[in-house]
């Protein structure tokens, strides 16, 4: 689990506030102290505590946060946890259920994979009693071995409609202000231009779960791609998609599993025309607050708070706002490595923080050759970033 040594730190810390005597420690939800058991746990809660026990043994102790929170769970229709599990009510409650527990050590999952198998355990375990074909379809199973979490059908299946809504979308776009075809289409009356995704092949979705897996690799495998849409039925009269569409499609897929995290979330809206960096006024001339644009992305303090609270970290609005006038680029800024130095060095003073950080940079990041920003070495190949070797790809 990504955020394990954060949280634990966390913990210890809070402990520590409570052995100085602090009436009003920082929030902690893993706390037995601030969060004690207040009642027998329920029937339920036991089952879902000796399932999960079997996914991920590393679990120590519950409190009264991981109580309730299931019982919030519980309390949900399947459907409405389905449609959340990535962003809403049910990502907020799960996240909270994850937070709460004491671990042993570094579970073995990541924390989407926790995430899937909580609300896998109260649908089928609690709700639907078949703990026995659970156990026997996920423990051991080879997709959680290697990804450390696994993709449930009804979760692909609702990717993919995401997926099939923005396609037609797309096709539409790029058929008709396609430059390659300019004078046929010219020629073909308006109703007849449009051409749409009627069927997609089980092969086609069988690609698009194993696209979800790849993340960001996705952009290495463009050939699947290519499959995956030949695998679809489409339905238009008078088109006939060129080579080079096509091909101009699949880049426009590629981003677009990039851009929303497989289907979780929608993208960013860009703004290229804008300033590098900002301030929003009000009518009498004070700043409100700031805006930064960093690769078409506009970015804000609010933004960013949100995007590592996605992340599973857990900020106080001042120490995220420290981290905004670092001047650093966001996307160092939401990575673990930096999320983590920056929880062992928010103590220091401002300057004092500032000259780590820097030396932080100097150690731990490279320079890209093309586009000179800082880079993790994850983010590297050879001299020069992935992004720019994207941008090569698709020029």
């Amino acid at each position: 689990m990504e955020w394990y040594h954060v949280w634990n730190a966390e913990y210890i810390n809070h402990k520590q506030e409570h052995d100085l005597g602090i009436i009003e420690p920082e929030e902690c939800l893993a706390c037995e102290i601030c969060n004690p058991i207040e009642r027998e746990v329920s029937t339920a809660f036991k089952k879902f505590w000796d399932a999960l026990f079997k996914f991920e043994d590393t679990i120590l102790m519950y409190n009264n946060v991981t109580h309730k929170e299931l019982l919030n769970l519980l309390s949900m229709d399947n459907r409405e946890r389905e449609n959340t599990i990535h962003k809403g009510k049910c990502r907020n409650i799960v996240d909270r259920i994850i937070e709460s527990i004491r671990y042993r050590q570094q579970p073995k999952l990541k924390e989407k994979g926790l995430r899937i198998i909580i609300v896998v355990i109260v649908r089928d375990c609690i709700e639907g009693n078949l703990e026995n074909e659970v156990f026997d379809r996920l423990i051991g199973c080879p997709e959680i071995m290697e990804h450390g979490y696994i993709l449930e059908d009804w979760d692909v299946e609702n990717r993919f409609q995401k997926f099939w809504e923005w396609y037609n979308t797309i096709l539409v776009f790029e058929i008709d202000d396609g430059d390659l075809n300019k004078e046929f289409w010219n020629e073909v009356p308006e109703k007849d231009r449009k051409i749409k995704v009627i069927r997609a092949s089980r092969k086609a979705i069988v690609i698009f779960r194993e696209l979800l897996y790849l993340e960001e690799k996705v952009a290495e495998k463009q050939d699947e791609i290519l499959i995956m849409m030949i695998c679809m039925d489409y339905k238009s009269e008078n088109s006939n998609i060129e080579d080079e569409i096509q091909w101009k499609i699949m880049k426009k897929v590629i981003n677009r599993f990039i851009d929303t995290k497989q289907f979780t979330k929608e993208p960013e809206d860009s703004a290229s025309d804008s300033p590098e960096s900002y301030k929003l006024e009000d009518s009498d001339g004070s700043i409100t607050y700031e805006i930064r644009i960093e690769d078409n992305v506009e970015w804000s303090v609010d933004l960013l708070k949100g995007k590592i609270e996605e992340m599973g970290g857990r900020f106080t609005d001042k120490n995220i706002q420290r981290m905004w006038d670092l001047r650093i680029r966001i996307e160092l800024i939401l990575t673990e490595d930096f999320l983590g130095t920056f929880f062992e060095l928010m103590g220091l003073s401002d300057k004092k923080l500032k000259d780590e950080i820097n030396e932080w940079l100097m150690r731990e990041t490279l320079t890209c050759k093309d586009c000179e920003n800082k880079k993790l070495p994850d983010m590297m190949e050879d001299q020069q970033c992935k992004s720019c070797e994207l941008k090569e790809l698709f020029c």
